[in-house]
């Protein structure tokens, strides 16, 4: 900071209070009451050991030394602690203003947001003013004078992500020490494993929480500077890394905080990590013309709206190759995918998805797995993926993607629902290409729904 930048008054309205001492409104006992620090305990250690000479009767009430005590084993008296505050006696006045002092460089005064949040994180702060730091923008540092959260936000980012991965590792991984040479285990790729890390630890997310539970309303913003998913991020995480500061990185309790602040449960991974129409068209649309859609966004009153210009290839259908979708929403994220999902259809419903008019594919049920891997090592396709899960004892479900569209199988054995999860691809990637029949789409149809009635 320049030496003439001129440092402001501290704004009247502020919710928190000036840092600095409080004119002596603590008393020494308000210490046995709050979390404190090793250097303030040590003081009310010397307290408890003077008490207790007053107790043997070493010393009188007033902590002054007793001449009258009867100790002919010892010459001239030293206290074992407290030396510094020892003058033929314990001087309480001294004493009582450095605990006082201490207390003014911990504690903010009573009428702070210190005890509201502390009630949402669920964590009781030694140093106070550590957590006015969390929520201090650099803007407002920069003119007040005091210290902003960046700092603290780089170490709260590094705890979020370390305890989101765990929970992560816990609930999804295994060790199975009968396979010694890999006995780490999971069913989710490293992508997989970090987009769901991604789902709590995203700037969306993070200011998300922040609101939901009303921390937004304490952060200090300095002229220029307001309320953005930005600040709100930053805040979260400065606030995690002023609890890492505070506890001495216990374990325990930024679990604990971490744990409050960010709601982790992972329910339906399988289900989170199906592929959005998002990333499916802009995957198709980056293959196709080797660059992606463009999304123009923006907001008012509350809504969201989304431009979305693509292109189609060339064709026969008198559709011309640049298109325009707009589409209105409630949020940023929510408008897009929409817009996505929109221009996903119209590509497909217009049969301009993929071309196959040369592949030469009749779908047969019983041949189906073939099929379409025939298709993908002419490159017609990408690689299908399979899934399965034991639905009951004689009954599975098998689910195939494969260049952007998806289709299910039931069967009796994991080979008979792989053929159905097939034959519905191939069936609905012809319908894509525009080179289905009618009858193909009943026997899928049919197919499906034979699997379904078996249950």
């Amino acid at each position: 900071m320049s030496e003439d930048k001129k440092i402001k008054a501290w704004p009247k309205d502020c919710l928190w209070p000036k840092p600095g001492y409080s004119d002596n409104c603590w008393e020494p006992e308000d210490a046995e009451s709050m979390p404190i620090d090793d250097e303030l305990q040590d003081l009310l250690d010397i307290k408890e050991y003077m008490d207790g000479l007053v107790e043997e009767g070493r010393l009188n009430e007033d902590y002054s030394l007793n001449e009258d005590f009867d100790d002919e084993d010892s010459e001239e008296f030293e206290p074992e602690i407290g030396s510094d505050y020892w003058c033929d006696g314990f001087n309480y006045d001294l004493w009582s203003e450095d605990v006082i002092e201490h207390l003014d460089l911990l504690k903010l005064l009573v009428n702070s947001p210190v005890g509201s949040i502390q009630q949402i994180i669920g964590y009781e702060f030694v140093n106070e003013n550590l957590l006015r730091q969390a929520f201090t923008r650099r803007s407002f540092g920069a003119e007040y004078g005091v210290a902003d959260n960046e700092e603290l936000e780089f170490i709260g980012d590094a705890v979020i992500q370390q305890i989101v991965t765990r929970v992560i590792v816990d609930q999804l991984t295994s060790i199975d020490a009968f396979h010694v040479e890999g006995p780490f285990v999971s069913k989710y790729s490293e992508g997989d494993l970090s987009k769901l890390r991604m789902q709590f630890v995203s700037k969306e997310y993070l200011s998300k929480r922040a609101v939901e539970l009303g921390l937004d309303v304490f952060i200090l913003y300095g002229a220029g500077d307001s309320k953005s998913s930005g600040s709100l991020e930053d805040m979260i995480e400065a606030l995690v890394g002023a609890v890492a500061i505070d506890c001495n990185w216990d374990s325990n309790a930024l679990e604990s905080v971490v744990d409050r602040l960010l709601c982790i449960q992972i329910n339906n991974p399988d289900v989170f990590l199906k592929a959005t129409y998002y990333d499916i068209f802009n995957s198709w649309h980056q293959k196709h013309f080797k660059k992606m859609p463009e999304y123009e966004m923006s907001a008012s009153d509350r809504k969201c709206y989304c431009t979305l210009r693509f292109f189609v290839p060339d064709n026969q259908k008198d559709i011309r190759t640049s298109q325009r979708i707009d589409v209105v929403g409630n949020s940023r994220c929510d408008t897009r995918e929409e817009a996505a999902f929109r221009a996903y259809c119209f590509v497909m419903d217009n049969g301009l998805w993929i071309n196959l008019a040369d592949a030469g594919v009749v779908p047969s049920m019983d041949d189906s797995i073939n099929q379409l891997q025939e298709l993908f090592q002419k490159k017609y396709v990408d690689d299908p993926a399979y899934s399965f899960e034991c639905l009951t004892g004689d009954v599975w479900h098998c689910n195939c993607v494969c260049s952007g569209v998806e289709g299910q199988g039931r069967g009796p054995s994991k080979t008979n629902a792989k053929k159905k999860a097939a034959f519905a691809v191939l069936v609905r990637l012809l319908s894509a290409a525009g080179i289905c029949k009618p009858e193909w789409k009943e026997q899928m149809h049919r197919i499906w729904m034979e699997g379904i009635v078996s249950l």
